[in-house]
């Protein structure tokens, strides 16, 4: 009898230690709003871009290649689309991209998020008080609606984002790219011409360049954007021919395109009044889509910033002609393409 009874002491004093335990590690690890004694629940923000053409997350690695600003203004508005706060997220904070909004009161927020803004590149209306949510505007800045210089990478993201009344949250951010480069080369078909940097003309005009809160273009105005570079460069003929092929490389960028057919690029000889090559711009583009995994038109125009586009033109006689257009492998002759456009 007295062995069974010390035998249940045995299993009761284990028990009492195991809830003791369980006690502290609850109590560890146990947060809420009410009672001092408790740290306060923490909530942390990780900015996530995978809209791109790879689905895969390049946040870290765009940031580290922002020609200019490398931070993520955040606007946090209440859930009626008040705004109430704002934050800075740069240096070591964005490196480590954990944001900490552990000092928001449990609640429903609407958070808005634009990096790589920067007072060289953009203008933006920046929230006061009460302010709407769909009161943000930012635009490109631009000297009689023209840009010829290389703009910072624009990211931007809306998120609807609720702190419990308890518990703890770790919660991703999706942004999307505004920003897009296109790099344009005109290779000479004939052998052993010389081209100048300054050969051709090449221009792209839209309808965007500004954006709201949504990412959605505000104003219609016709925008016109120039080659922050261009260059020549020489291509050699296949074999052990010295021959070589003279190209003109030329990179412009635009804002967020909208598959709506407003956009043009044009391109001219200079010594030549009327252009060559006049085309609709995302037509163009979306043929650069690869066949066995064509996304719809919009949703490639955002996945996709970067875009190069190779034409071989035929100058003899001092008067260019287009010969054919090559995208991602495919020859692509204007005549056999609805391309051409009015605007």
């Amino acid at each position: 009898m007295k062995k069974n009874e010390n035998i249940r002491n045995i299993f009761k004093g284990g028990f009492l230690r195991l809830a003791a335990c369980l006690a502290l590690l609850l109590a560890a690890v146990s947060c809420d709003y009410i009672h001092d004694e408790l740290p306060l629940c923490r909530h942390t923000l990780r900015f996530v871009y995978r809209h791109n053409i790879k689905h895969a997350d390049a946040f870290a690695y765009e940031m580290v290649n922002q020609s200019m600003e490398k931070n993520v203004r955040l606007y946090i508005y209440d859930s009626n689309g008040k705004f109430l706060s704002s934050r800075l997220i740069e240096g070591a904070e964005l490196e480590k991209n954990e944001v900490d909004l552990s000092d928001l009161a449990p609640a429903t927020y609407r958070l808005l998020a634009w990096g790589g803004l920067n007072d060289t590149d953009y203008t933006w209306t920046e929230p006061v008080a009460g302010d709407s949510l769909d009161d943000f505007r930012m635009a490109v800045k631009a000297a009689g609606s023209r840009v010829d210089r290389e703009l910072s990478g624009l990211f931007q993201g809306e998120l609807v984002y609720t702190i419990p009344a308890g518990g703890t949250t770790d919660t991703e951010f999706p942004l999307v790219k505004n920003t897009n480069k296109i790099r344009f080369i005109l290779v000479d078909a004939n052998r052993g011409t010389e081209l100048t940097a300054d050969a051709f003309d090449i221009v792209a005009t839209t309808l965007n360049s500004d954006l709201d809160a949504h990412n959605e273009p505000v104003s219609a105005v016709r925008f016109t954007w120039l080659p922050y570079l261009q260059k020549v460069e020489t291509v050699k003929a296949v074999g052990k021919s010295t021959t070589v092929y003279d190209a003109v490389c030329t990179e412009l960028n635009t804002l967020r395109l909208i598959d709506n057919g407003t956009g043009t690029l044009r391109v001219r000889y200079a010594s030549e009044e009327e252009p060559f090559f006049n085309v609709n711009l995302t037509e163009l583009l979306k043929l650069t889509q690869i066949e066995s995994h064509k996304l719809p038109g919009q949703e490639y125009l955002d996945r996709q910033d970067e875009y190069v586009i190779t034409a071989y033109v035929d100058i003899a006689g001092g008067r260019a002609h287009c010969l054919y257009v090559v995208v991602d492998d495919w020859i692509v002759r204007l005549e056999d393409m609805d391309l051409n456009t009015e605007m």
